[in-house]
């Protein structure tokens, strides 16, 4: 007799198997059991005993999977405690040695601080130490209760009548899982925090009233993005810190930062900005020139890459002088600048010759493009340019070797100047000075589509700009203004006004707007900067920088944020920061 044959007997009639199981009353019974009738008749869902020994062995095996599985997650969590110990050790040895080879280069007089360096360096070892403690009672708590319920599960093998204390074990088996997820989220998100860092101080008089240098926690959780972490502006210049959460549903902002300046005095930062799935911006300005650093921290704690160095410049970085004396044609007087797919400047004159220059500005090359005197340059982020030709009336659509593919406006245009394309709309927008209006073509066939503005709105349009809404900016010289006008040519408003005071334009003549939507106006004698509505944040110039009637202006990099302008009336190219 097989050991299933003993488990499948009857234990009212032990000469009987049992034959049948009542899913309805959870019983199991043999041909001579009282209910085995009574639940046929009362139509209850029975089915062979074999059957039911069989599925409540599938979902008992099924549970002990789940254990293991569970189990297994904690062996991970384990695992990773252990190497991360390990790597938390070696980077407090690290720091150790650190602090002992600078301590000893130390006078007597400062070896105090050495000793409450180690003592700070302990503190953030025994707060950690306490947090993987607590970790692992937790952890050993839950592997006790999967042992004790794999051991009660396995001794219910063959016993389908004990289907509801299985059910009891499931949703405990359930609960422990529960539980572990929740750790394995927690010690993701928390296990690296509490590193210490050592920032050492170098300098003998920081030694002497600030000690020899700082043991803090560093919280690995957020981190200031790569391209923030040296950042170079001028003075008084508004800049933004970006910083990520590893934890991106974070949907709270608990960090603070502090500007410390060349002079080591502190300025706390108001401007910390959520901007959702865990990122976050940090605006500030420095107001003298200099080395300075924004700290980030979280609570007590200091983010990675924090602190921030902040290198504050002149705003006039340099000027490129003698630009005729590169020239083929005699003619050559600067009319604008833009950047080549090679990142170099060119440089247009109202004439078939462009000069080159690299970023330095030193000299590349001469470019004769026949049969087309180039007065303005727009660059196309397909790589191509287009020309306008004040003298032919036309403009001229290039590839990126300067070979002519199109011409537009012959017989319309009277003094081509500004120029800009949509690629998605393909249309190309060209701002005509004696024209008083900007007119749009369709880049693919030349078609006029529409003419924008008149003597009512235009007096002399020099530049246009699209805004990332679509609509169009139009710098008008004559009338002393910037116009704002909408994608199909109305009017919407005056985006600055005229005037001879900042944050107003006077023979306003050339536009741009950078990749954070500020606007950058050049009138005659002054060079500002804007936001997207207009308002006003700083000149960029000084009175002495000599701007003298710009014919153009392009931005040539954003870190540092830096741009061109073709400075006409002294016949040289400005390099400034902005």
């Amino acid at each position: 007799m097989s050991s299933q044959d003993v488990q499948l007997r009857c234990q009212d009639h032990p000469d009987n198997i049992l034959e049948r199981y009542c899913t309805t009353c959870t019983k199991s019974a043999c041909k001579d059991c009282d209910h085995f009738m009574t639940c046929y008749t009362a139509k209850h869902d029975t089915k062979p005993m074999i059957n039911a020994v069989d599925e409540f062995d599938i979902n008992v095996t099924e549970m002990i999977k789940s254990i293991k599985d569970v189990n297994q997650e904690l062996e991970t969590i384990f695992n990773s405690i252990i190497s991360g110990d390990r790597e938390f050790k070696s980077h407090v040895d690290y720091i150790n040695k650190l602090i002992v080879k600078h301590v000893e280069g130390v006078v007597k007089k400062v070896k105090e601080e050495g000793e409450k360096l180690m003592v700070d360096l302990k503190s953030v070892c025994t707060q950690r130490e306490e947090f993987i403690k607590s970790q692992v009672n937790e952890l050993e708590s839950h592997q006790m209760q999967l042992q004790s319920l794999k051991t009660s599960v396995t001794e219910m093998t063959d016993k389908p009548e004990r289907k509801t204390i299985l059910a009891k074990y499931k949703s405990d088996v359930e609960g422990v899982k529960h539980n572990v997820n929740q750790m394995k989220d927690e010690f993701c998100s928390f296990a690296n925090i509490l590193i210490p860092h050592f920032s050492i101080n170098t300098e003998l008089n920081a030694y002497i009233s600030k000690g020899l240098g700082e043991i803090k926690s560093v919280d690995y959780r957020y981190s200031v993005i790569e391209g923030d972490k040296n950042i170079t502006v001028t003075e008084g210049q508004q800049f933004a810190v970006k910083v990520e959460n590893v934890n991106e549903c974070d949907d709270t902002c608990t960090l603070s930062a502090t500007l410390i300046t060349s002079s080591r005095d502190n300025i706390v930062v108001d401007e910390v900005e959520f901007m959702g799935c865990g990122k976050y911006k940090i605006k500030g300005r420095c107001n003298e020139e200099g080395a300075w650093k924004m700290e980030i921290t979280n609570g007590v704690s200091s983010i990675k890459g924090s602190p921030v160095n902040i290198t504050v410049v002149p705003s006039l970085v340099q000027t490129i002088y003698n630009i005729a004396s590169y020239k083929i044609d005699n003619r050559f007087k600067v009319t604008d600048v833009k950047l080549d797919k090679n990142g170099c400047m060119l440089v247009s004159s109202d004439c078939n010759e462009l000069l080159q220059f690299n970023k330095c500005g030193s000299f590349v090359a001469n470019i004769k493009i026949p049969n087309v005197n180039v007065y303005k340059i727009y660059d196309v982020d397909i790589g191509h340019f287009v020309f306008s030709d004040a003298q032919n009336q036309k403009v001229v659509w290039c590839d990126d070797t300067f070979q002519v593919i199109t011409q537009f406006g012959k017989g319309i245009l009277e003094y081509p100047v500004g120029l800009s394309v949509n690629l998605t709309t393909r249309s190309l927008y060209v701002a005509d000075r004696d024209g008083h209006c900007v007119y749009q073509f369709n880049i693919d066939g030349g078609k006029l589509i529409c003419k924008i503005g008149s003597m009512d709105t235009l007096n002399a349009p020099h530049d246009v700009i699209l805004t990332s809404e679509g609509n169009l900016l139009v710098p008008d010289w004559k009338a002393n203004k910037v116009q704002m006008f909408n994608a199909n040519g109305a009017f919407i408003k005056t985006f600055v006004d005229g005037g001879e005071e900042d944050g107003k334009v006077w023979k306003p003549k050339c536009i741009v707007m950078d990749k954070d939507e500020n606007v950058i106006v050049v009138s005659d004698h002054r060079l500002q900067l804007f936001d997207k509505n207009g308002i006003f944040i700083k000149r960029i110039d000084d009175v002495n920088d000599n701007i003298d009637t710009p014919g153009g202006i392009t931005v040539i990099s954003y870190n540092p944020r830096r741009l061109a302008v073709a400075n006409y009336g002294a016949n040289n190219v400005k390099i400034f920061n902005y």
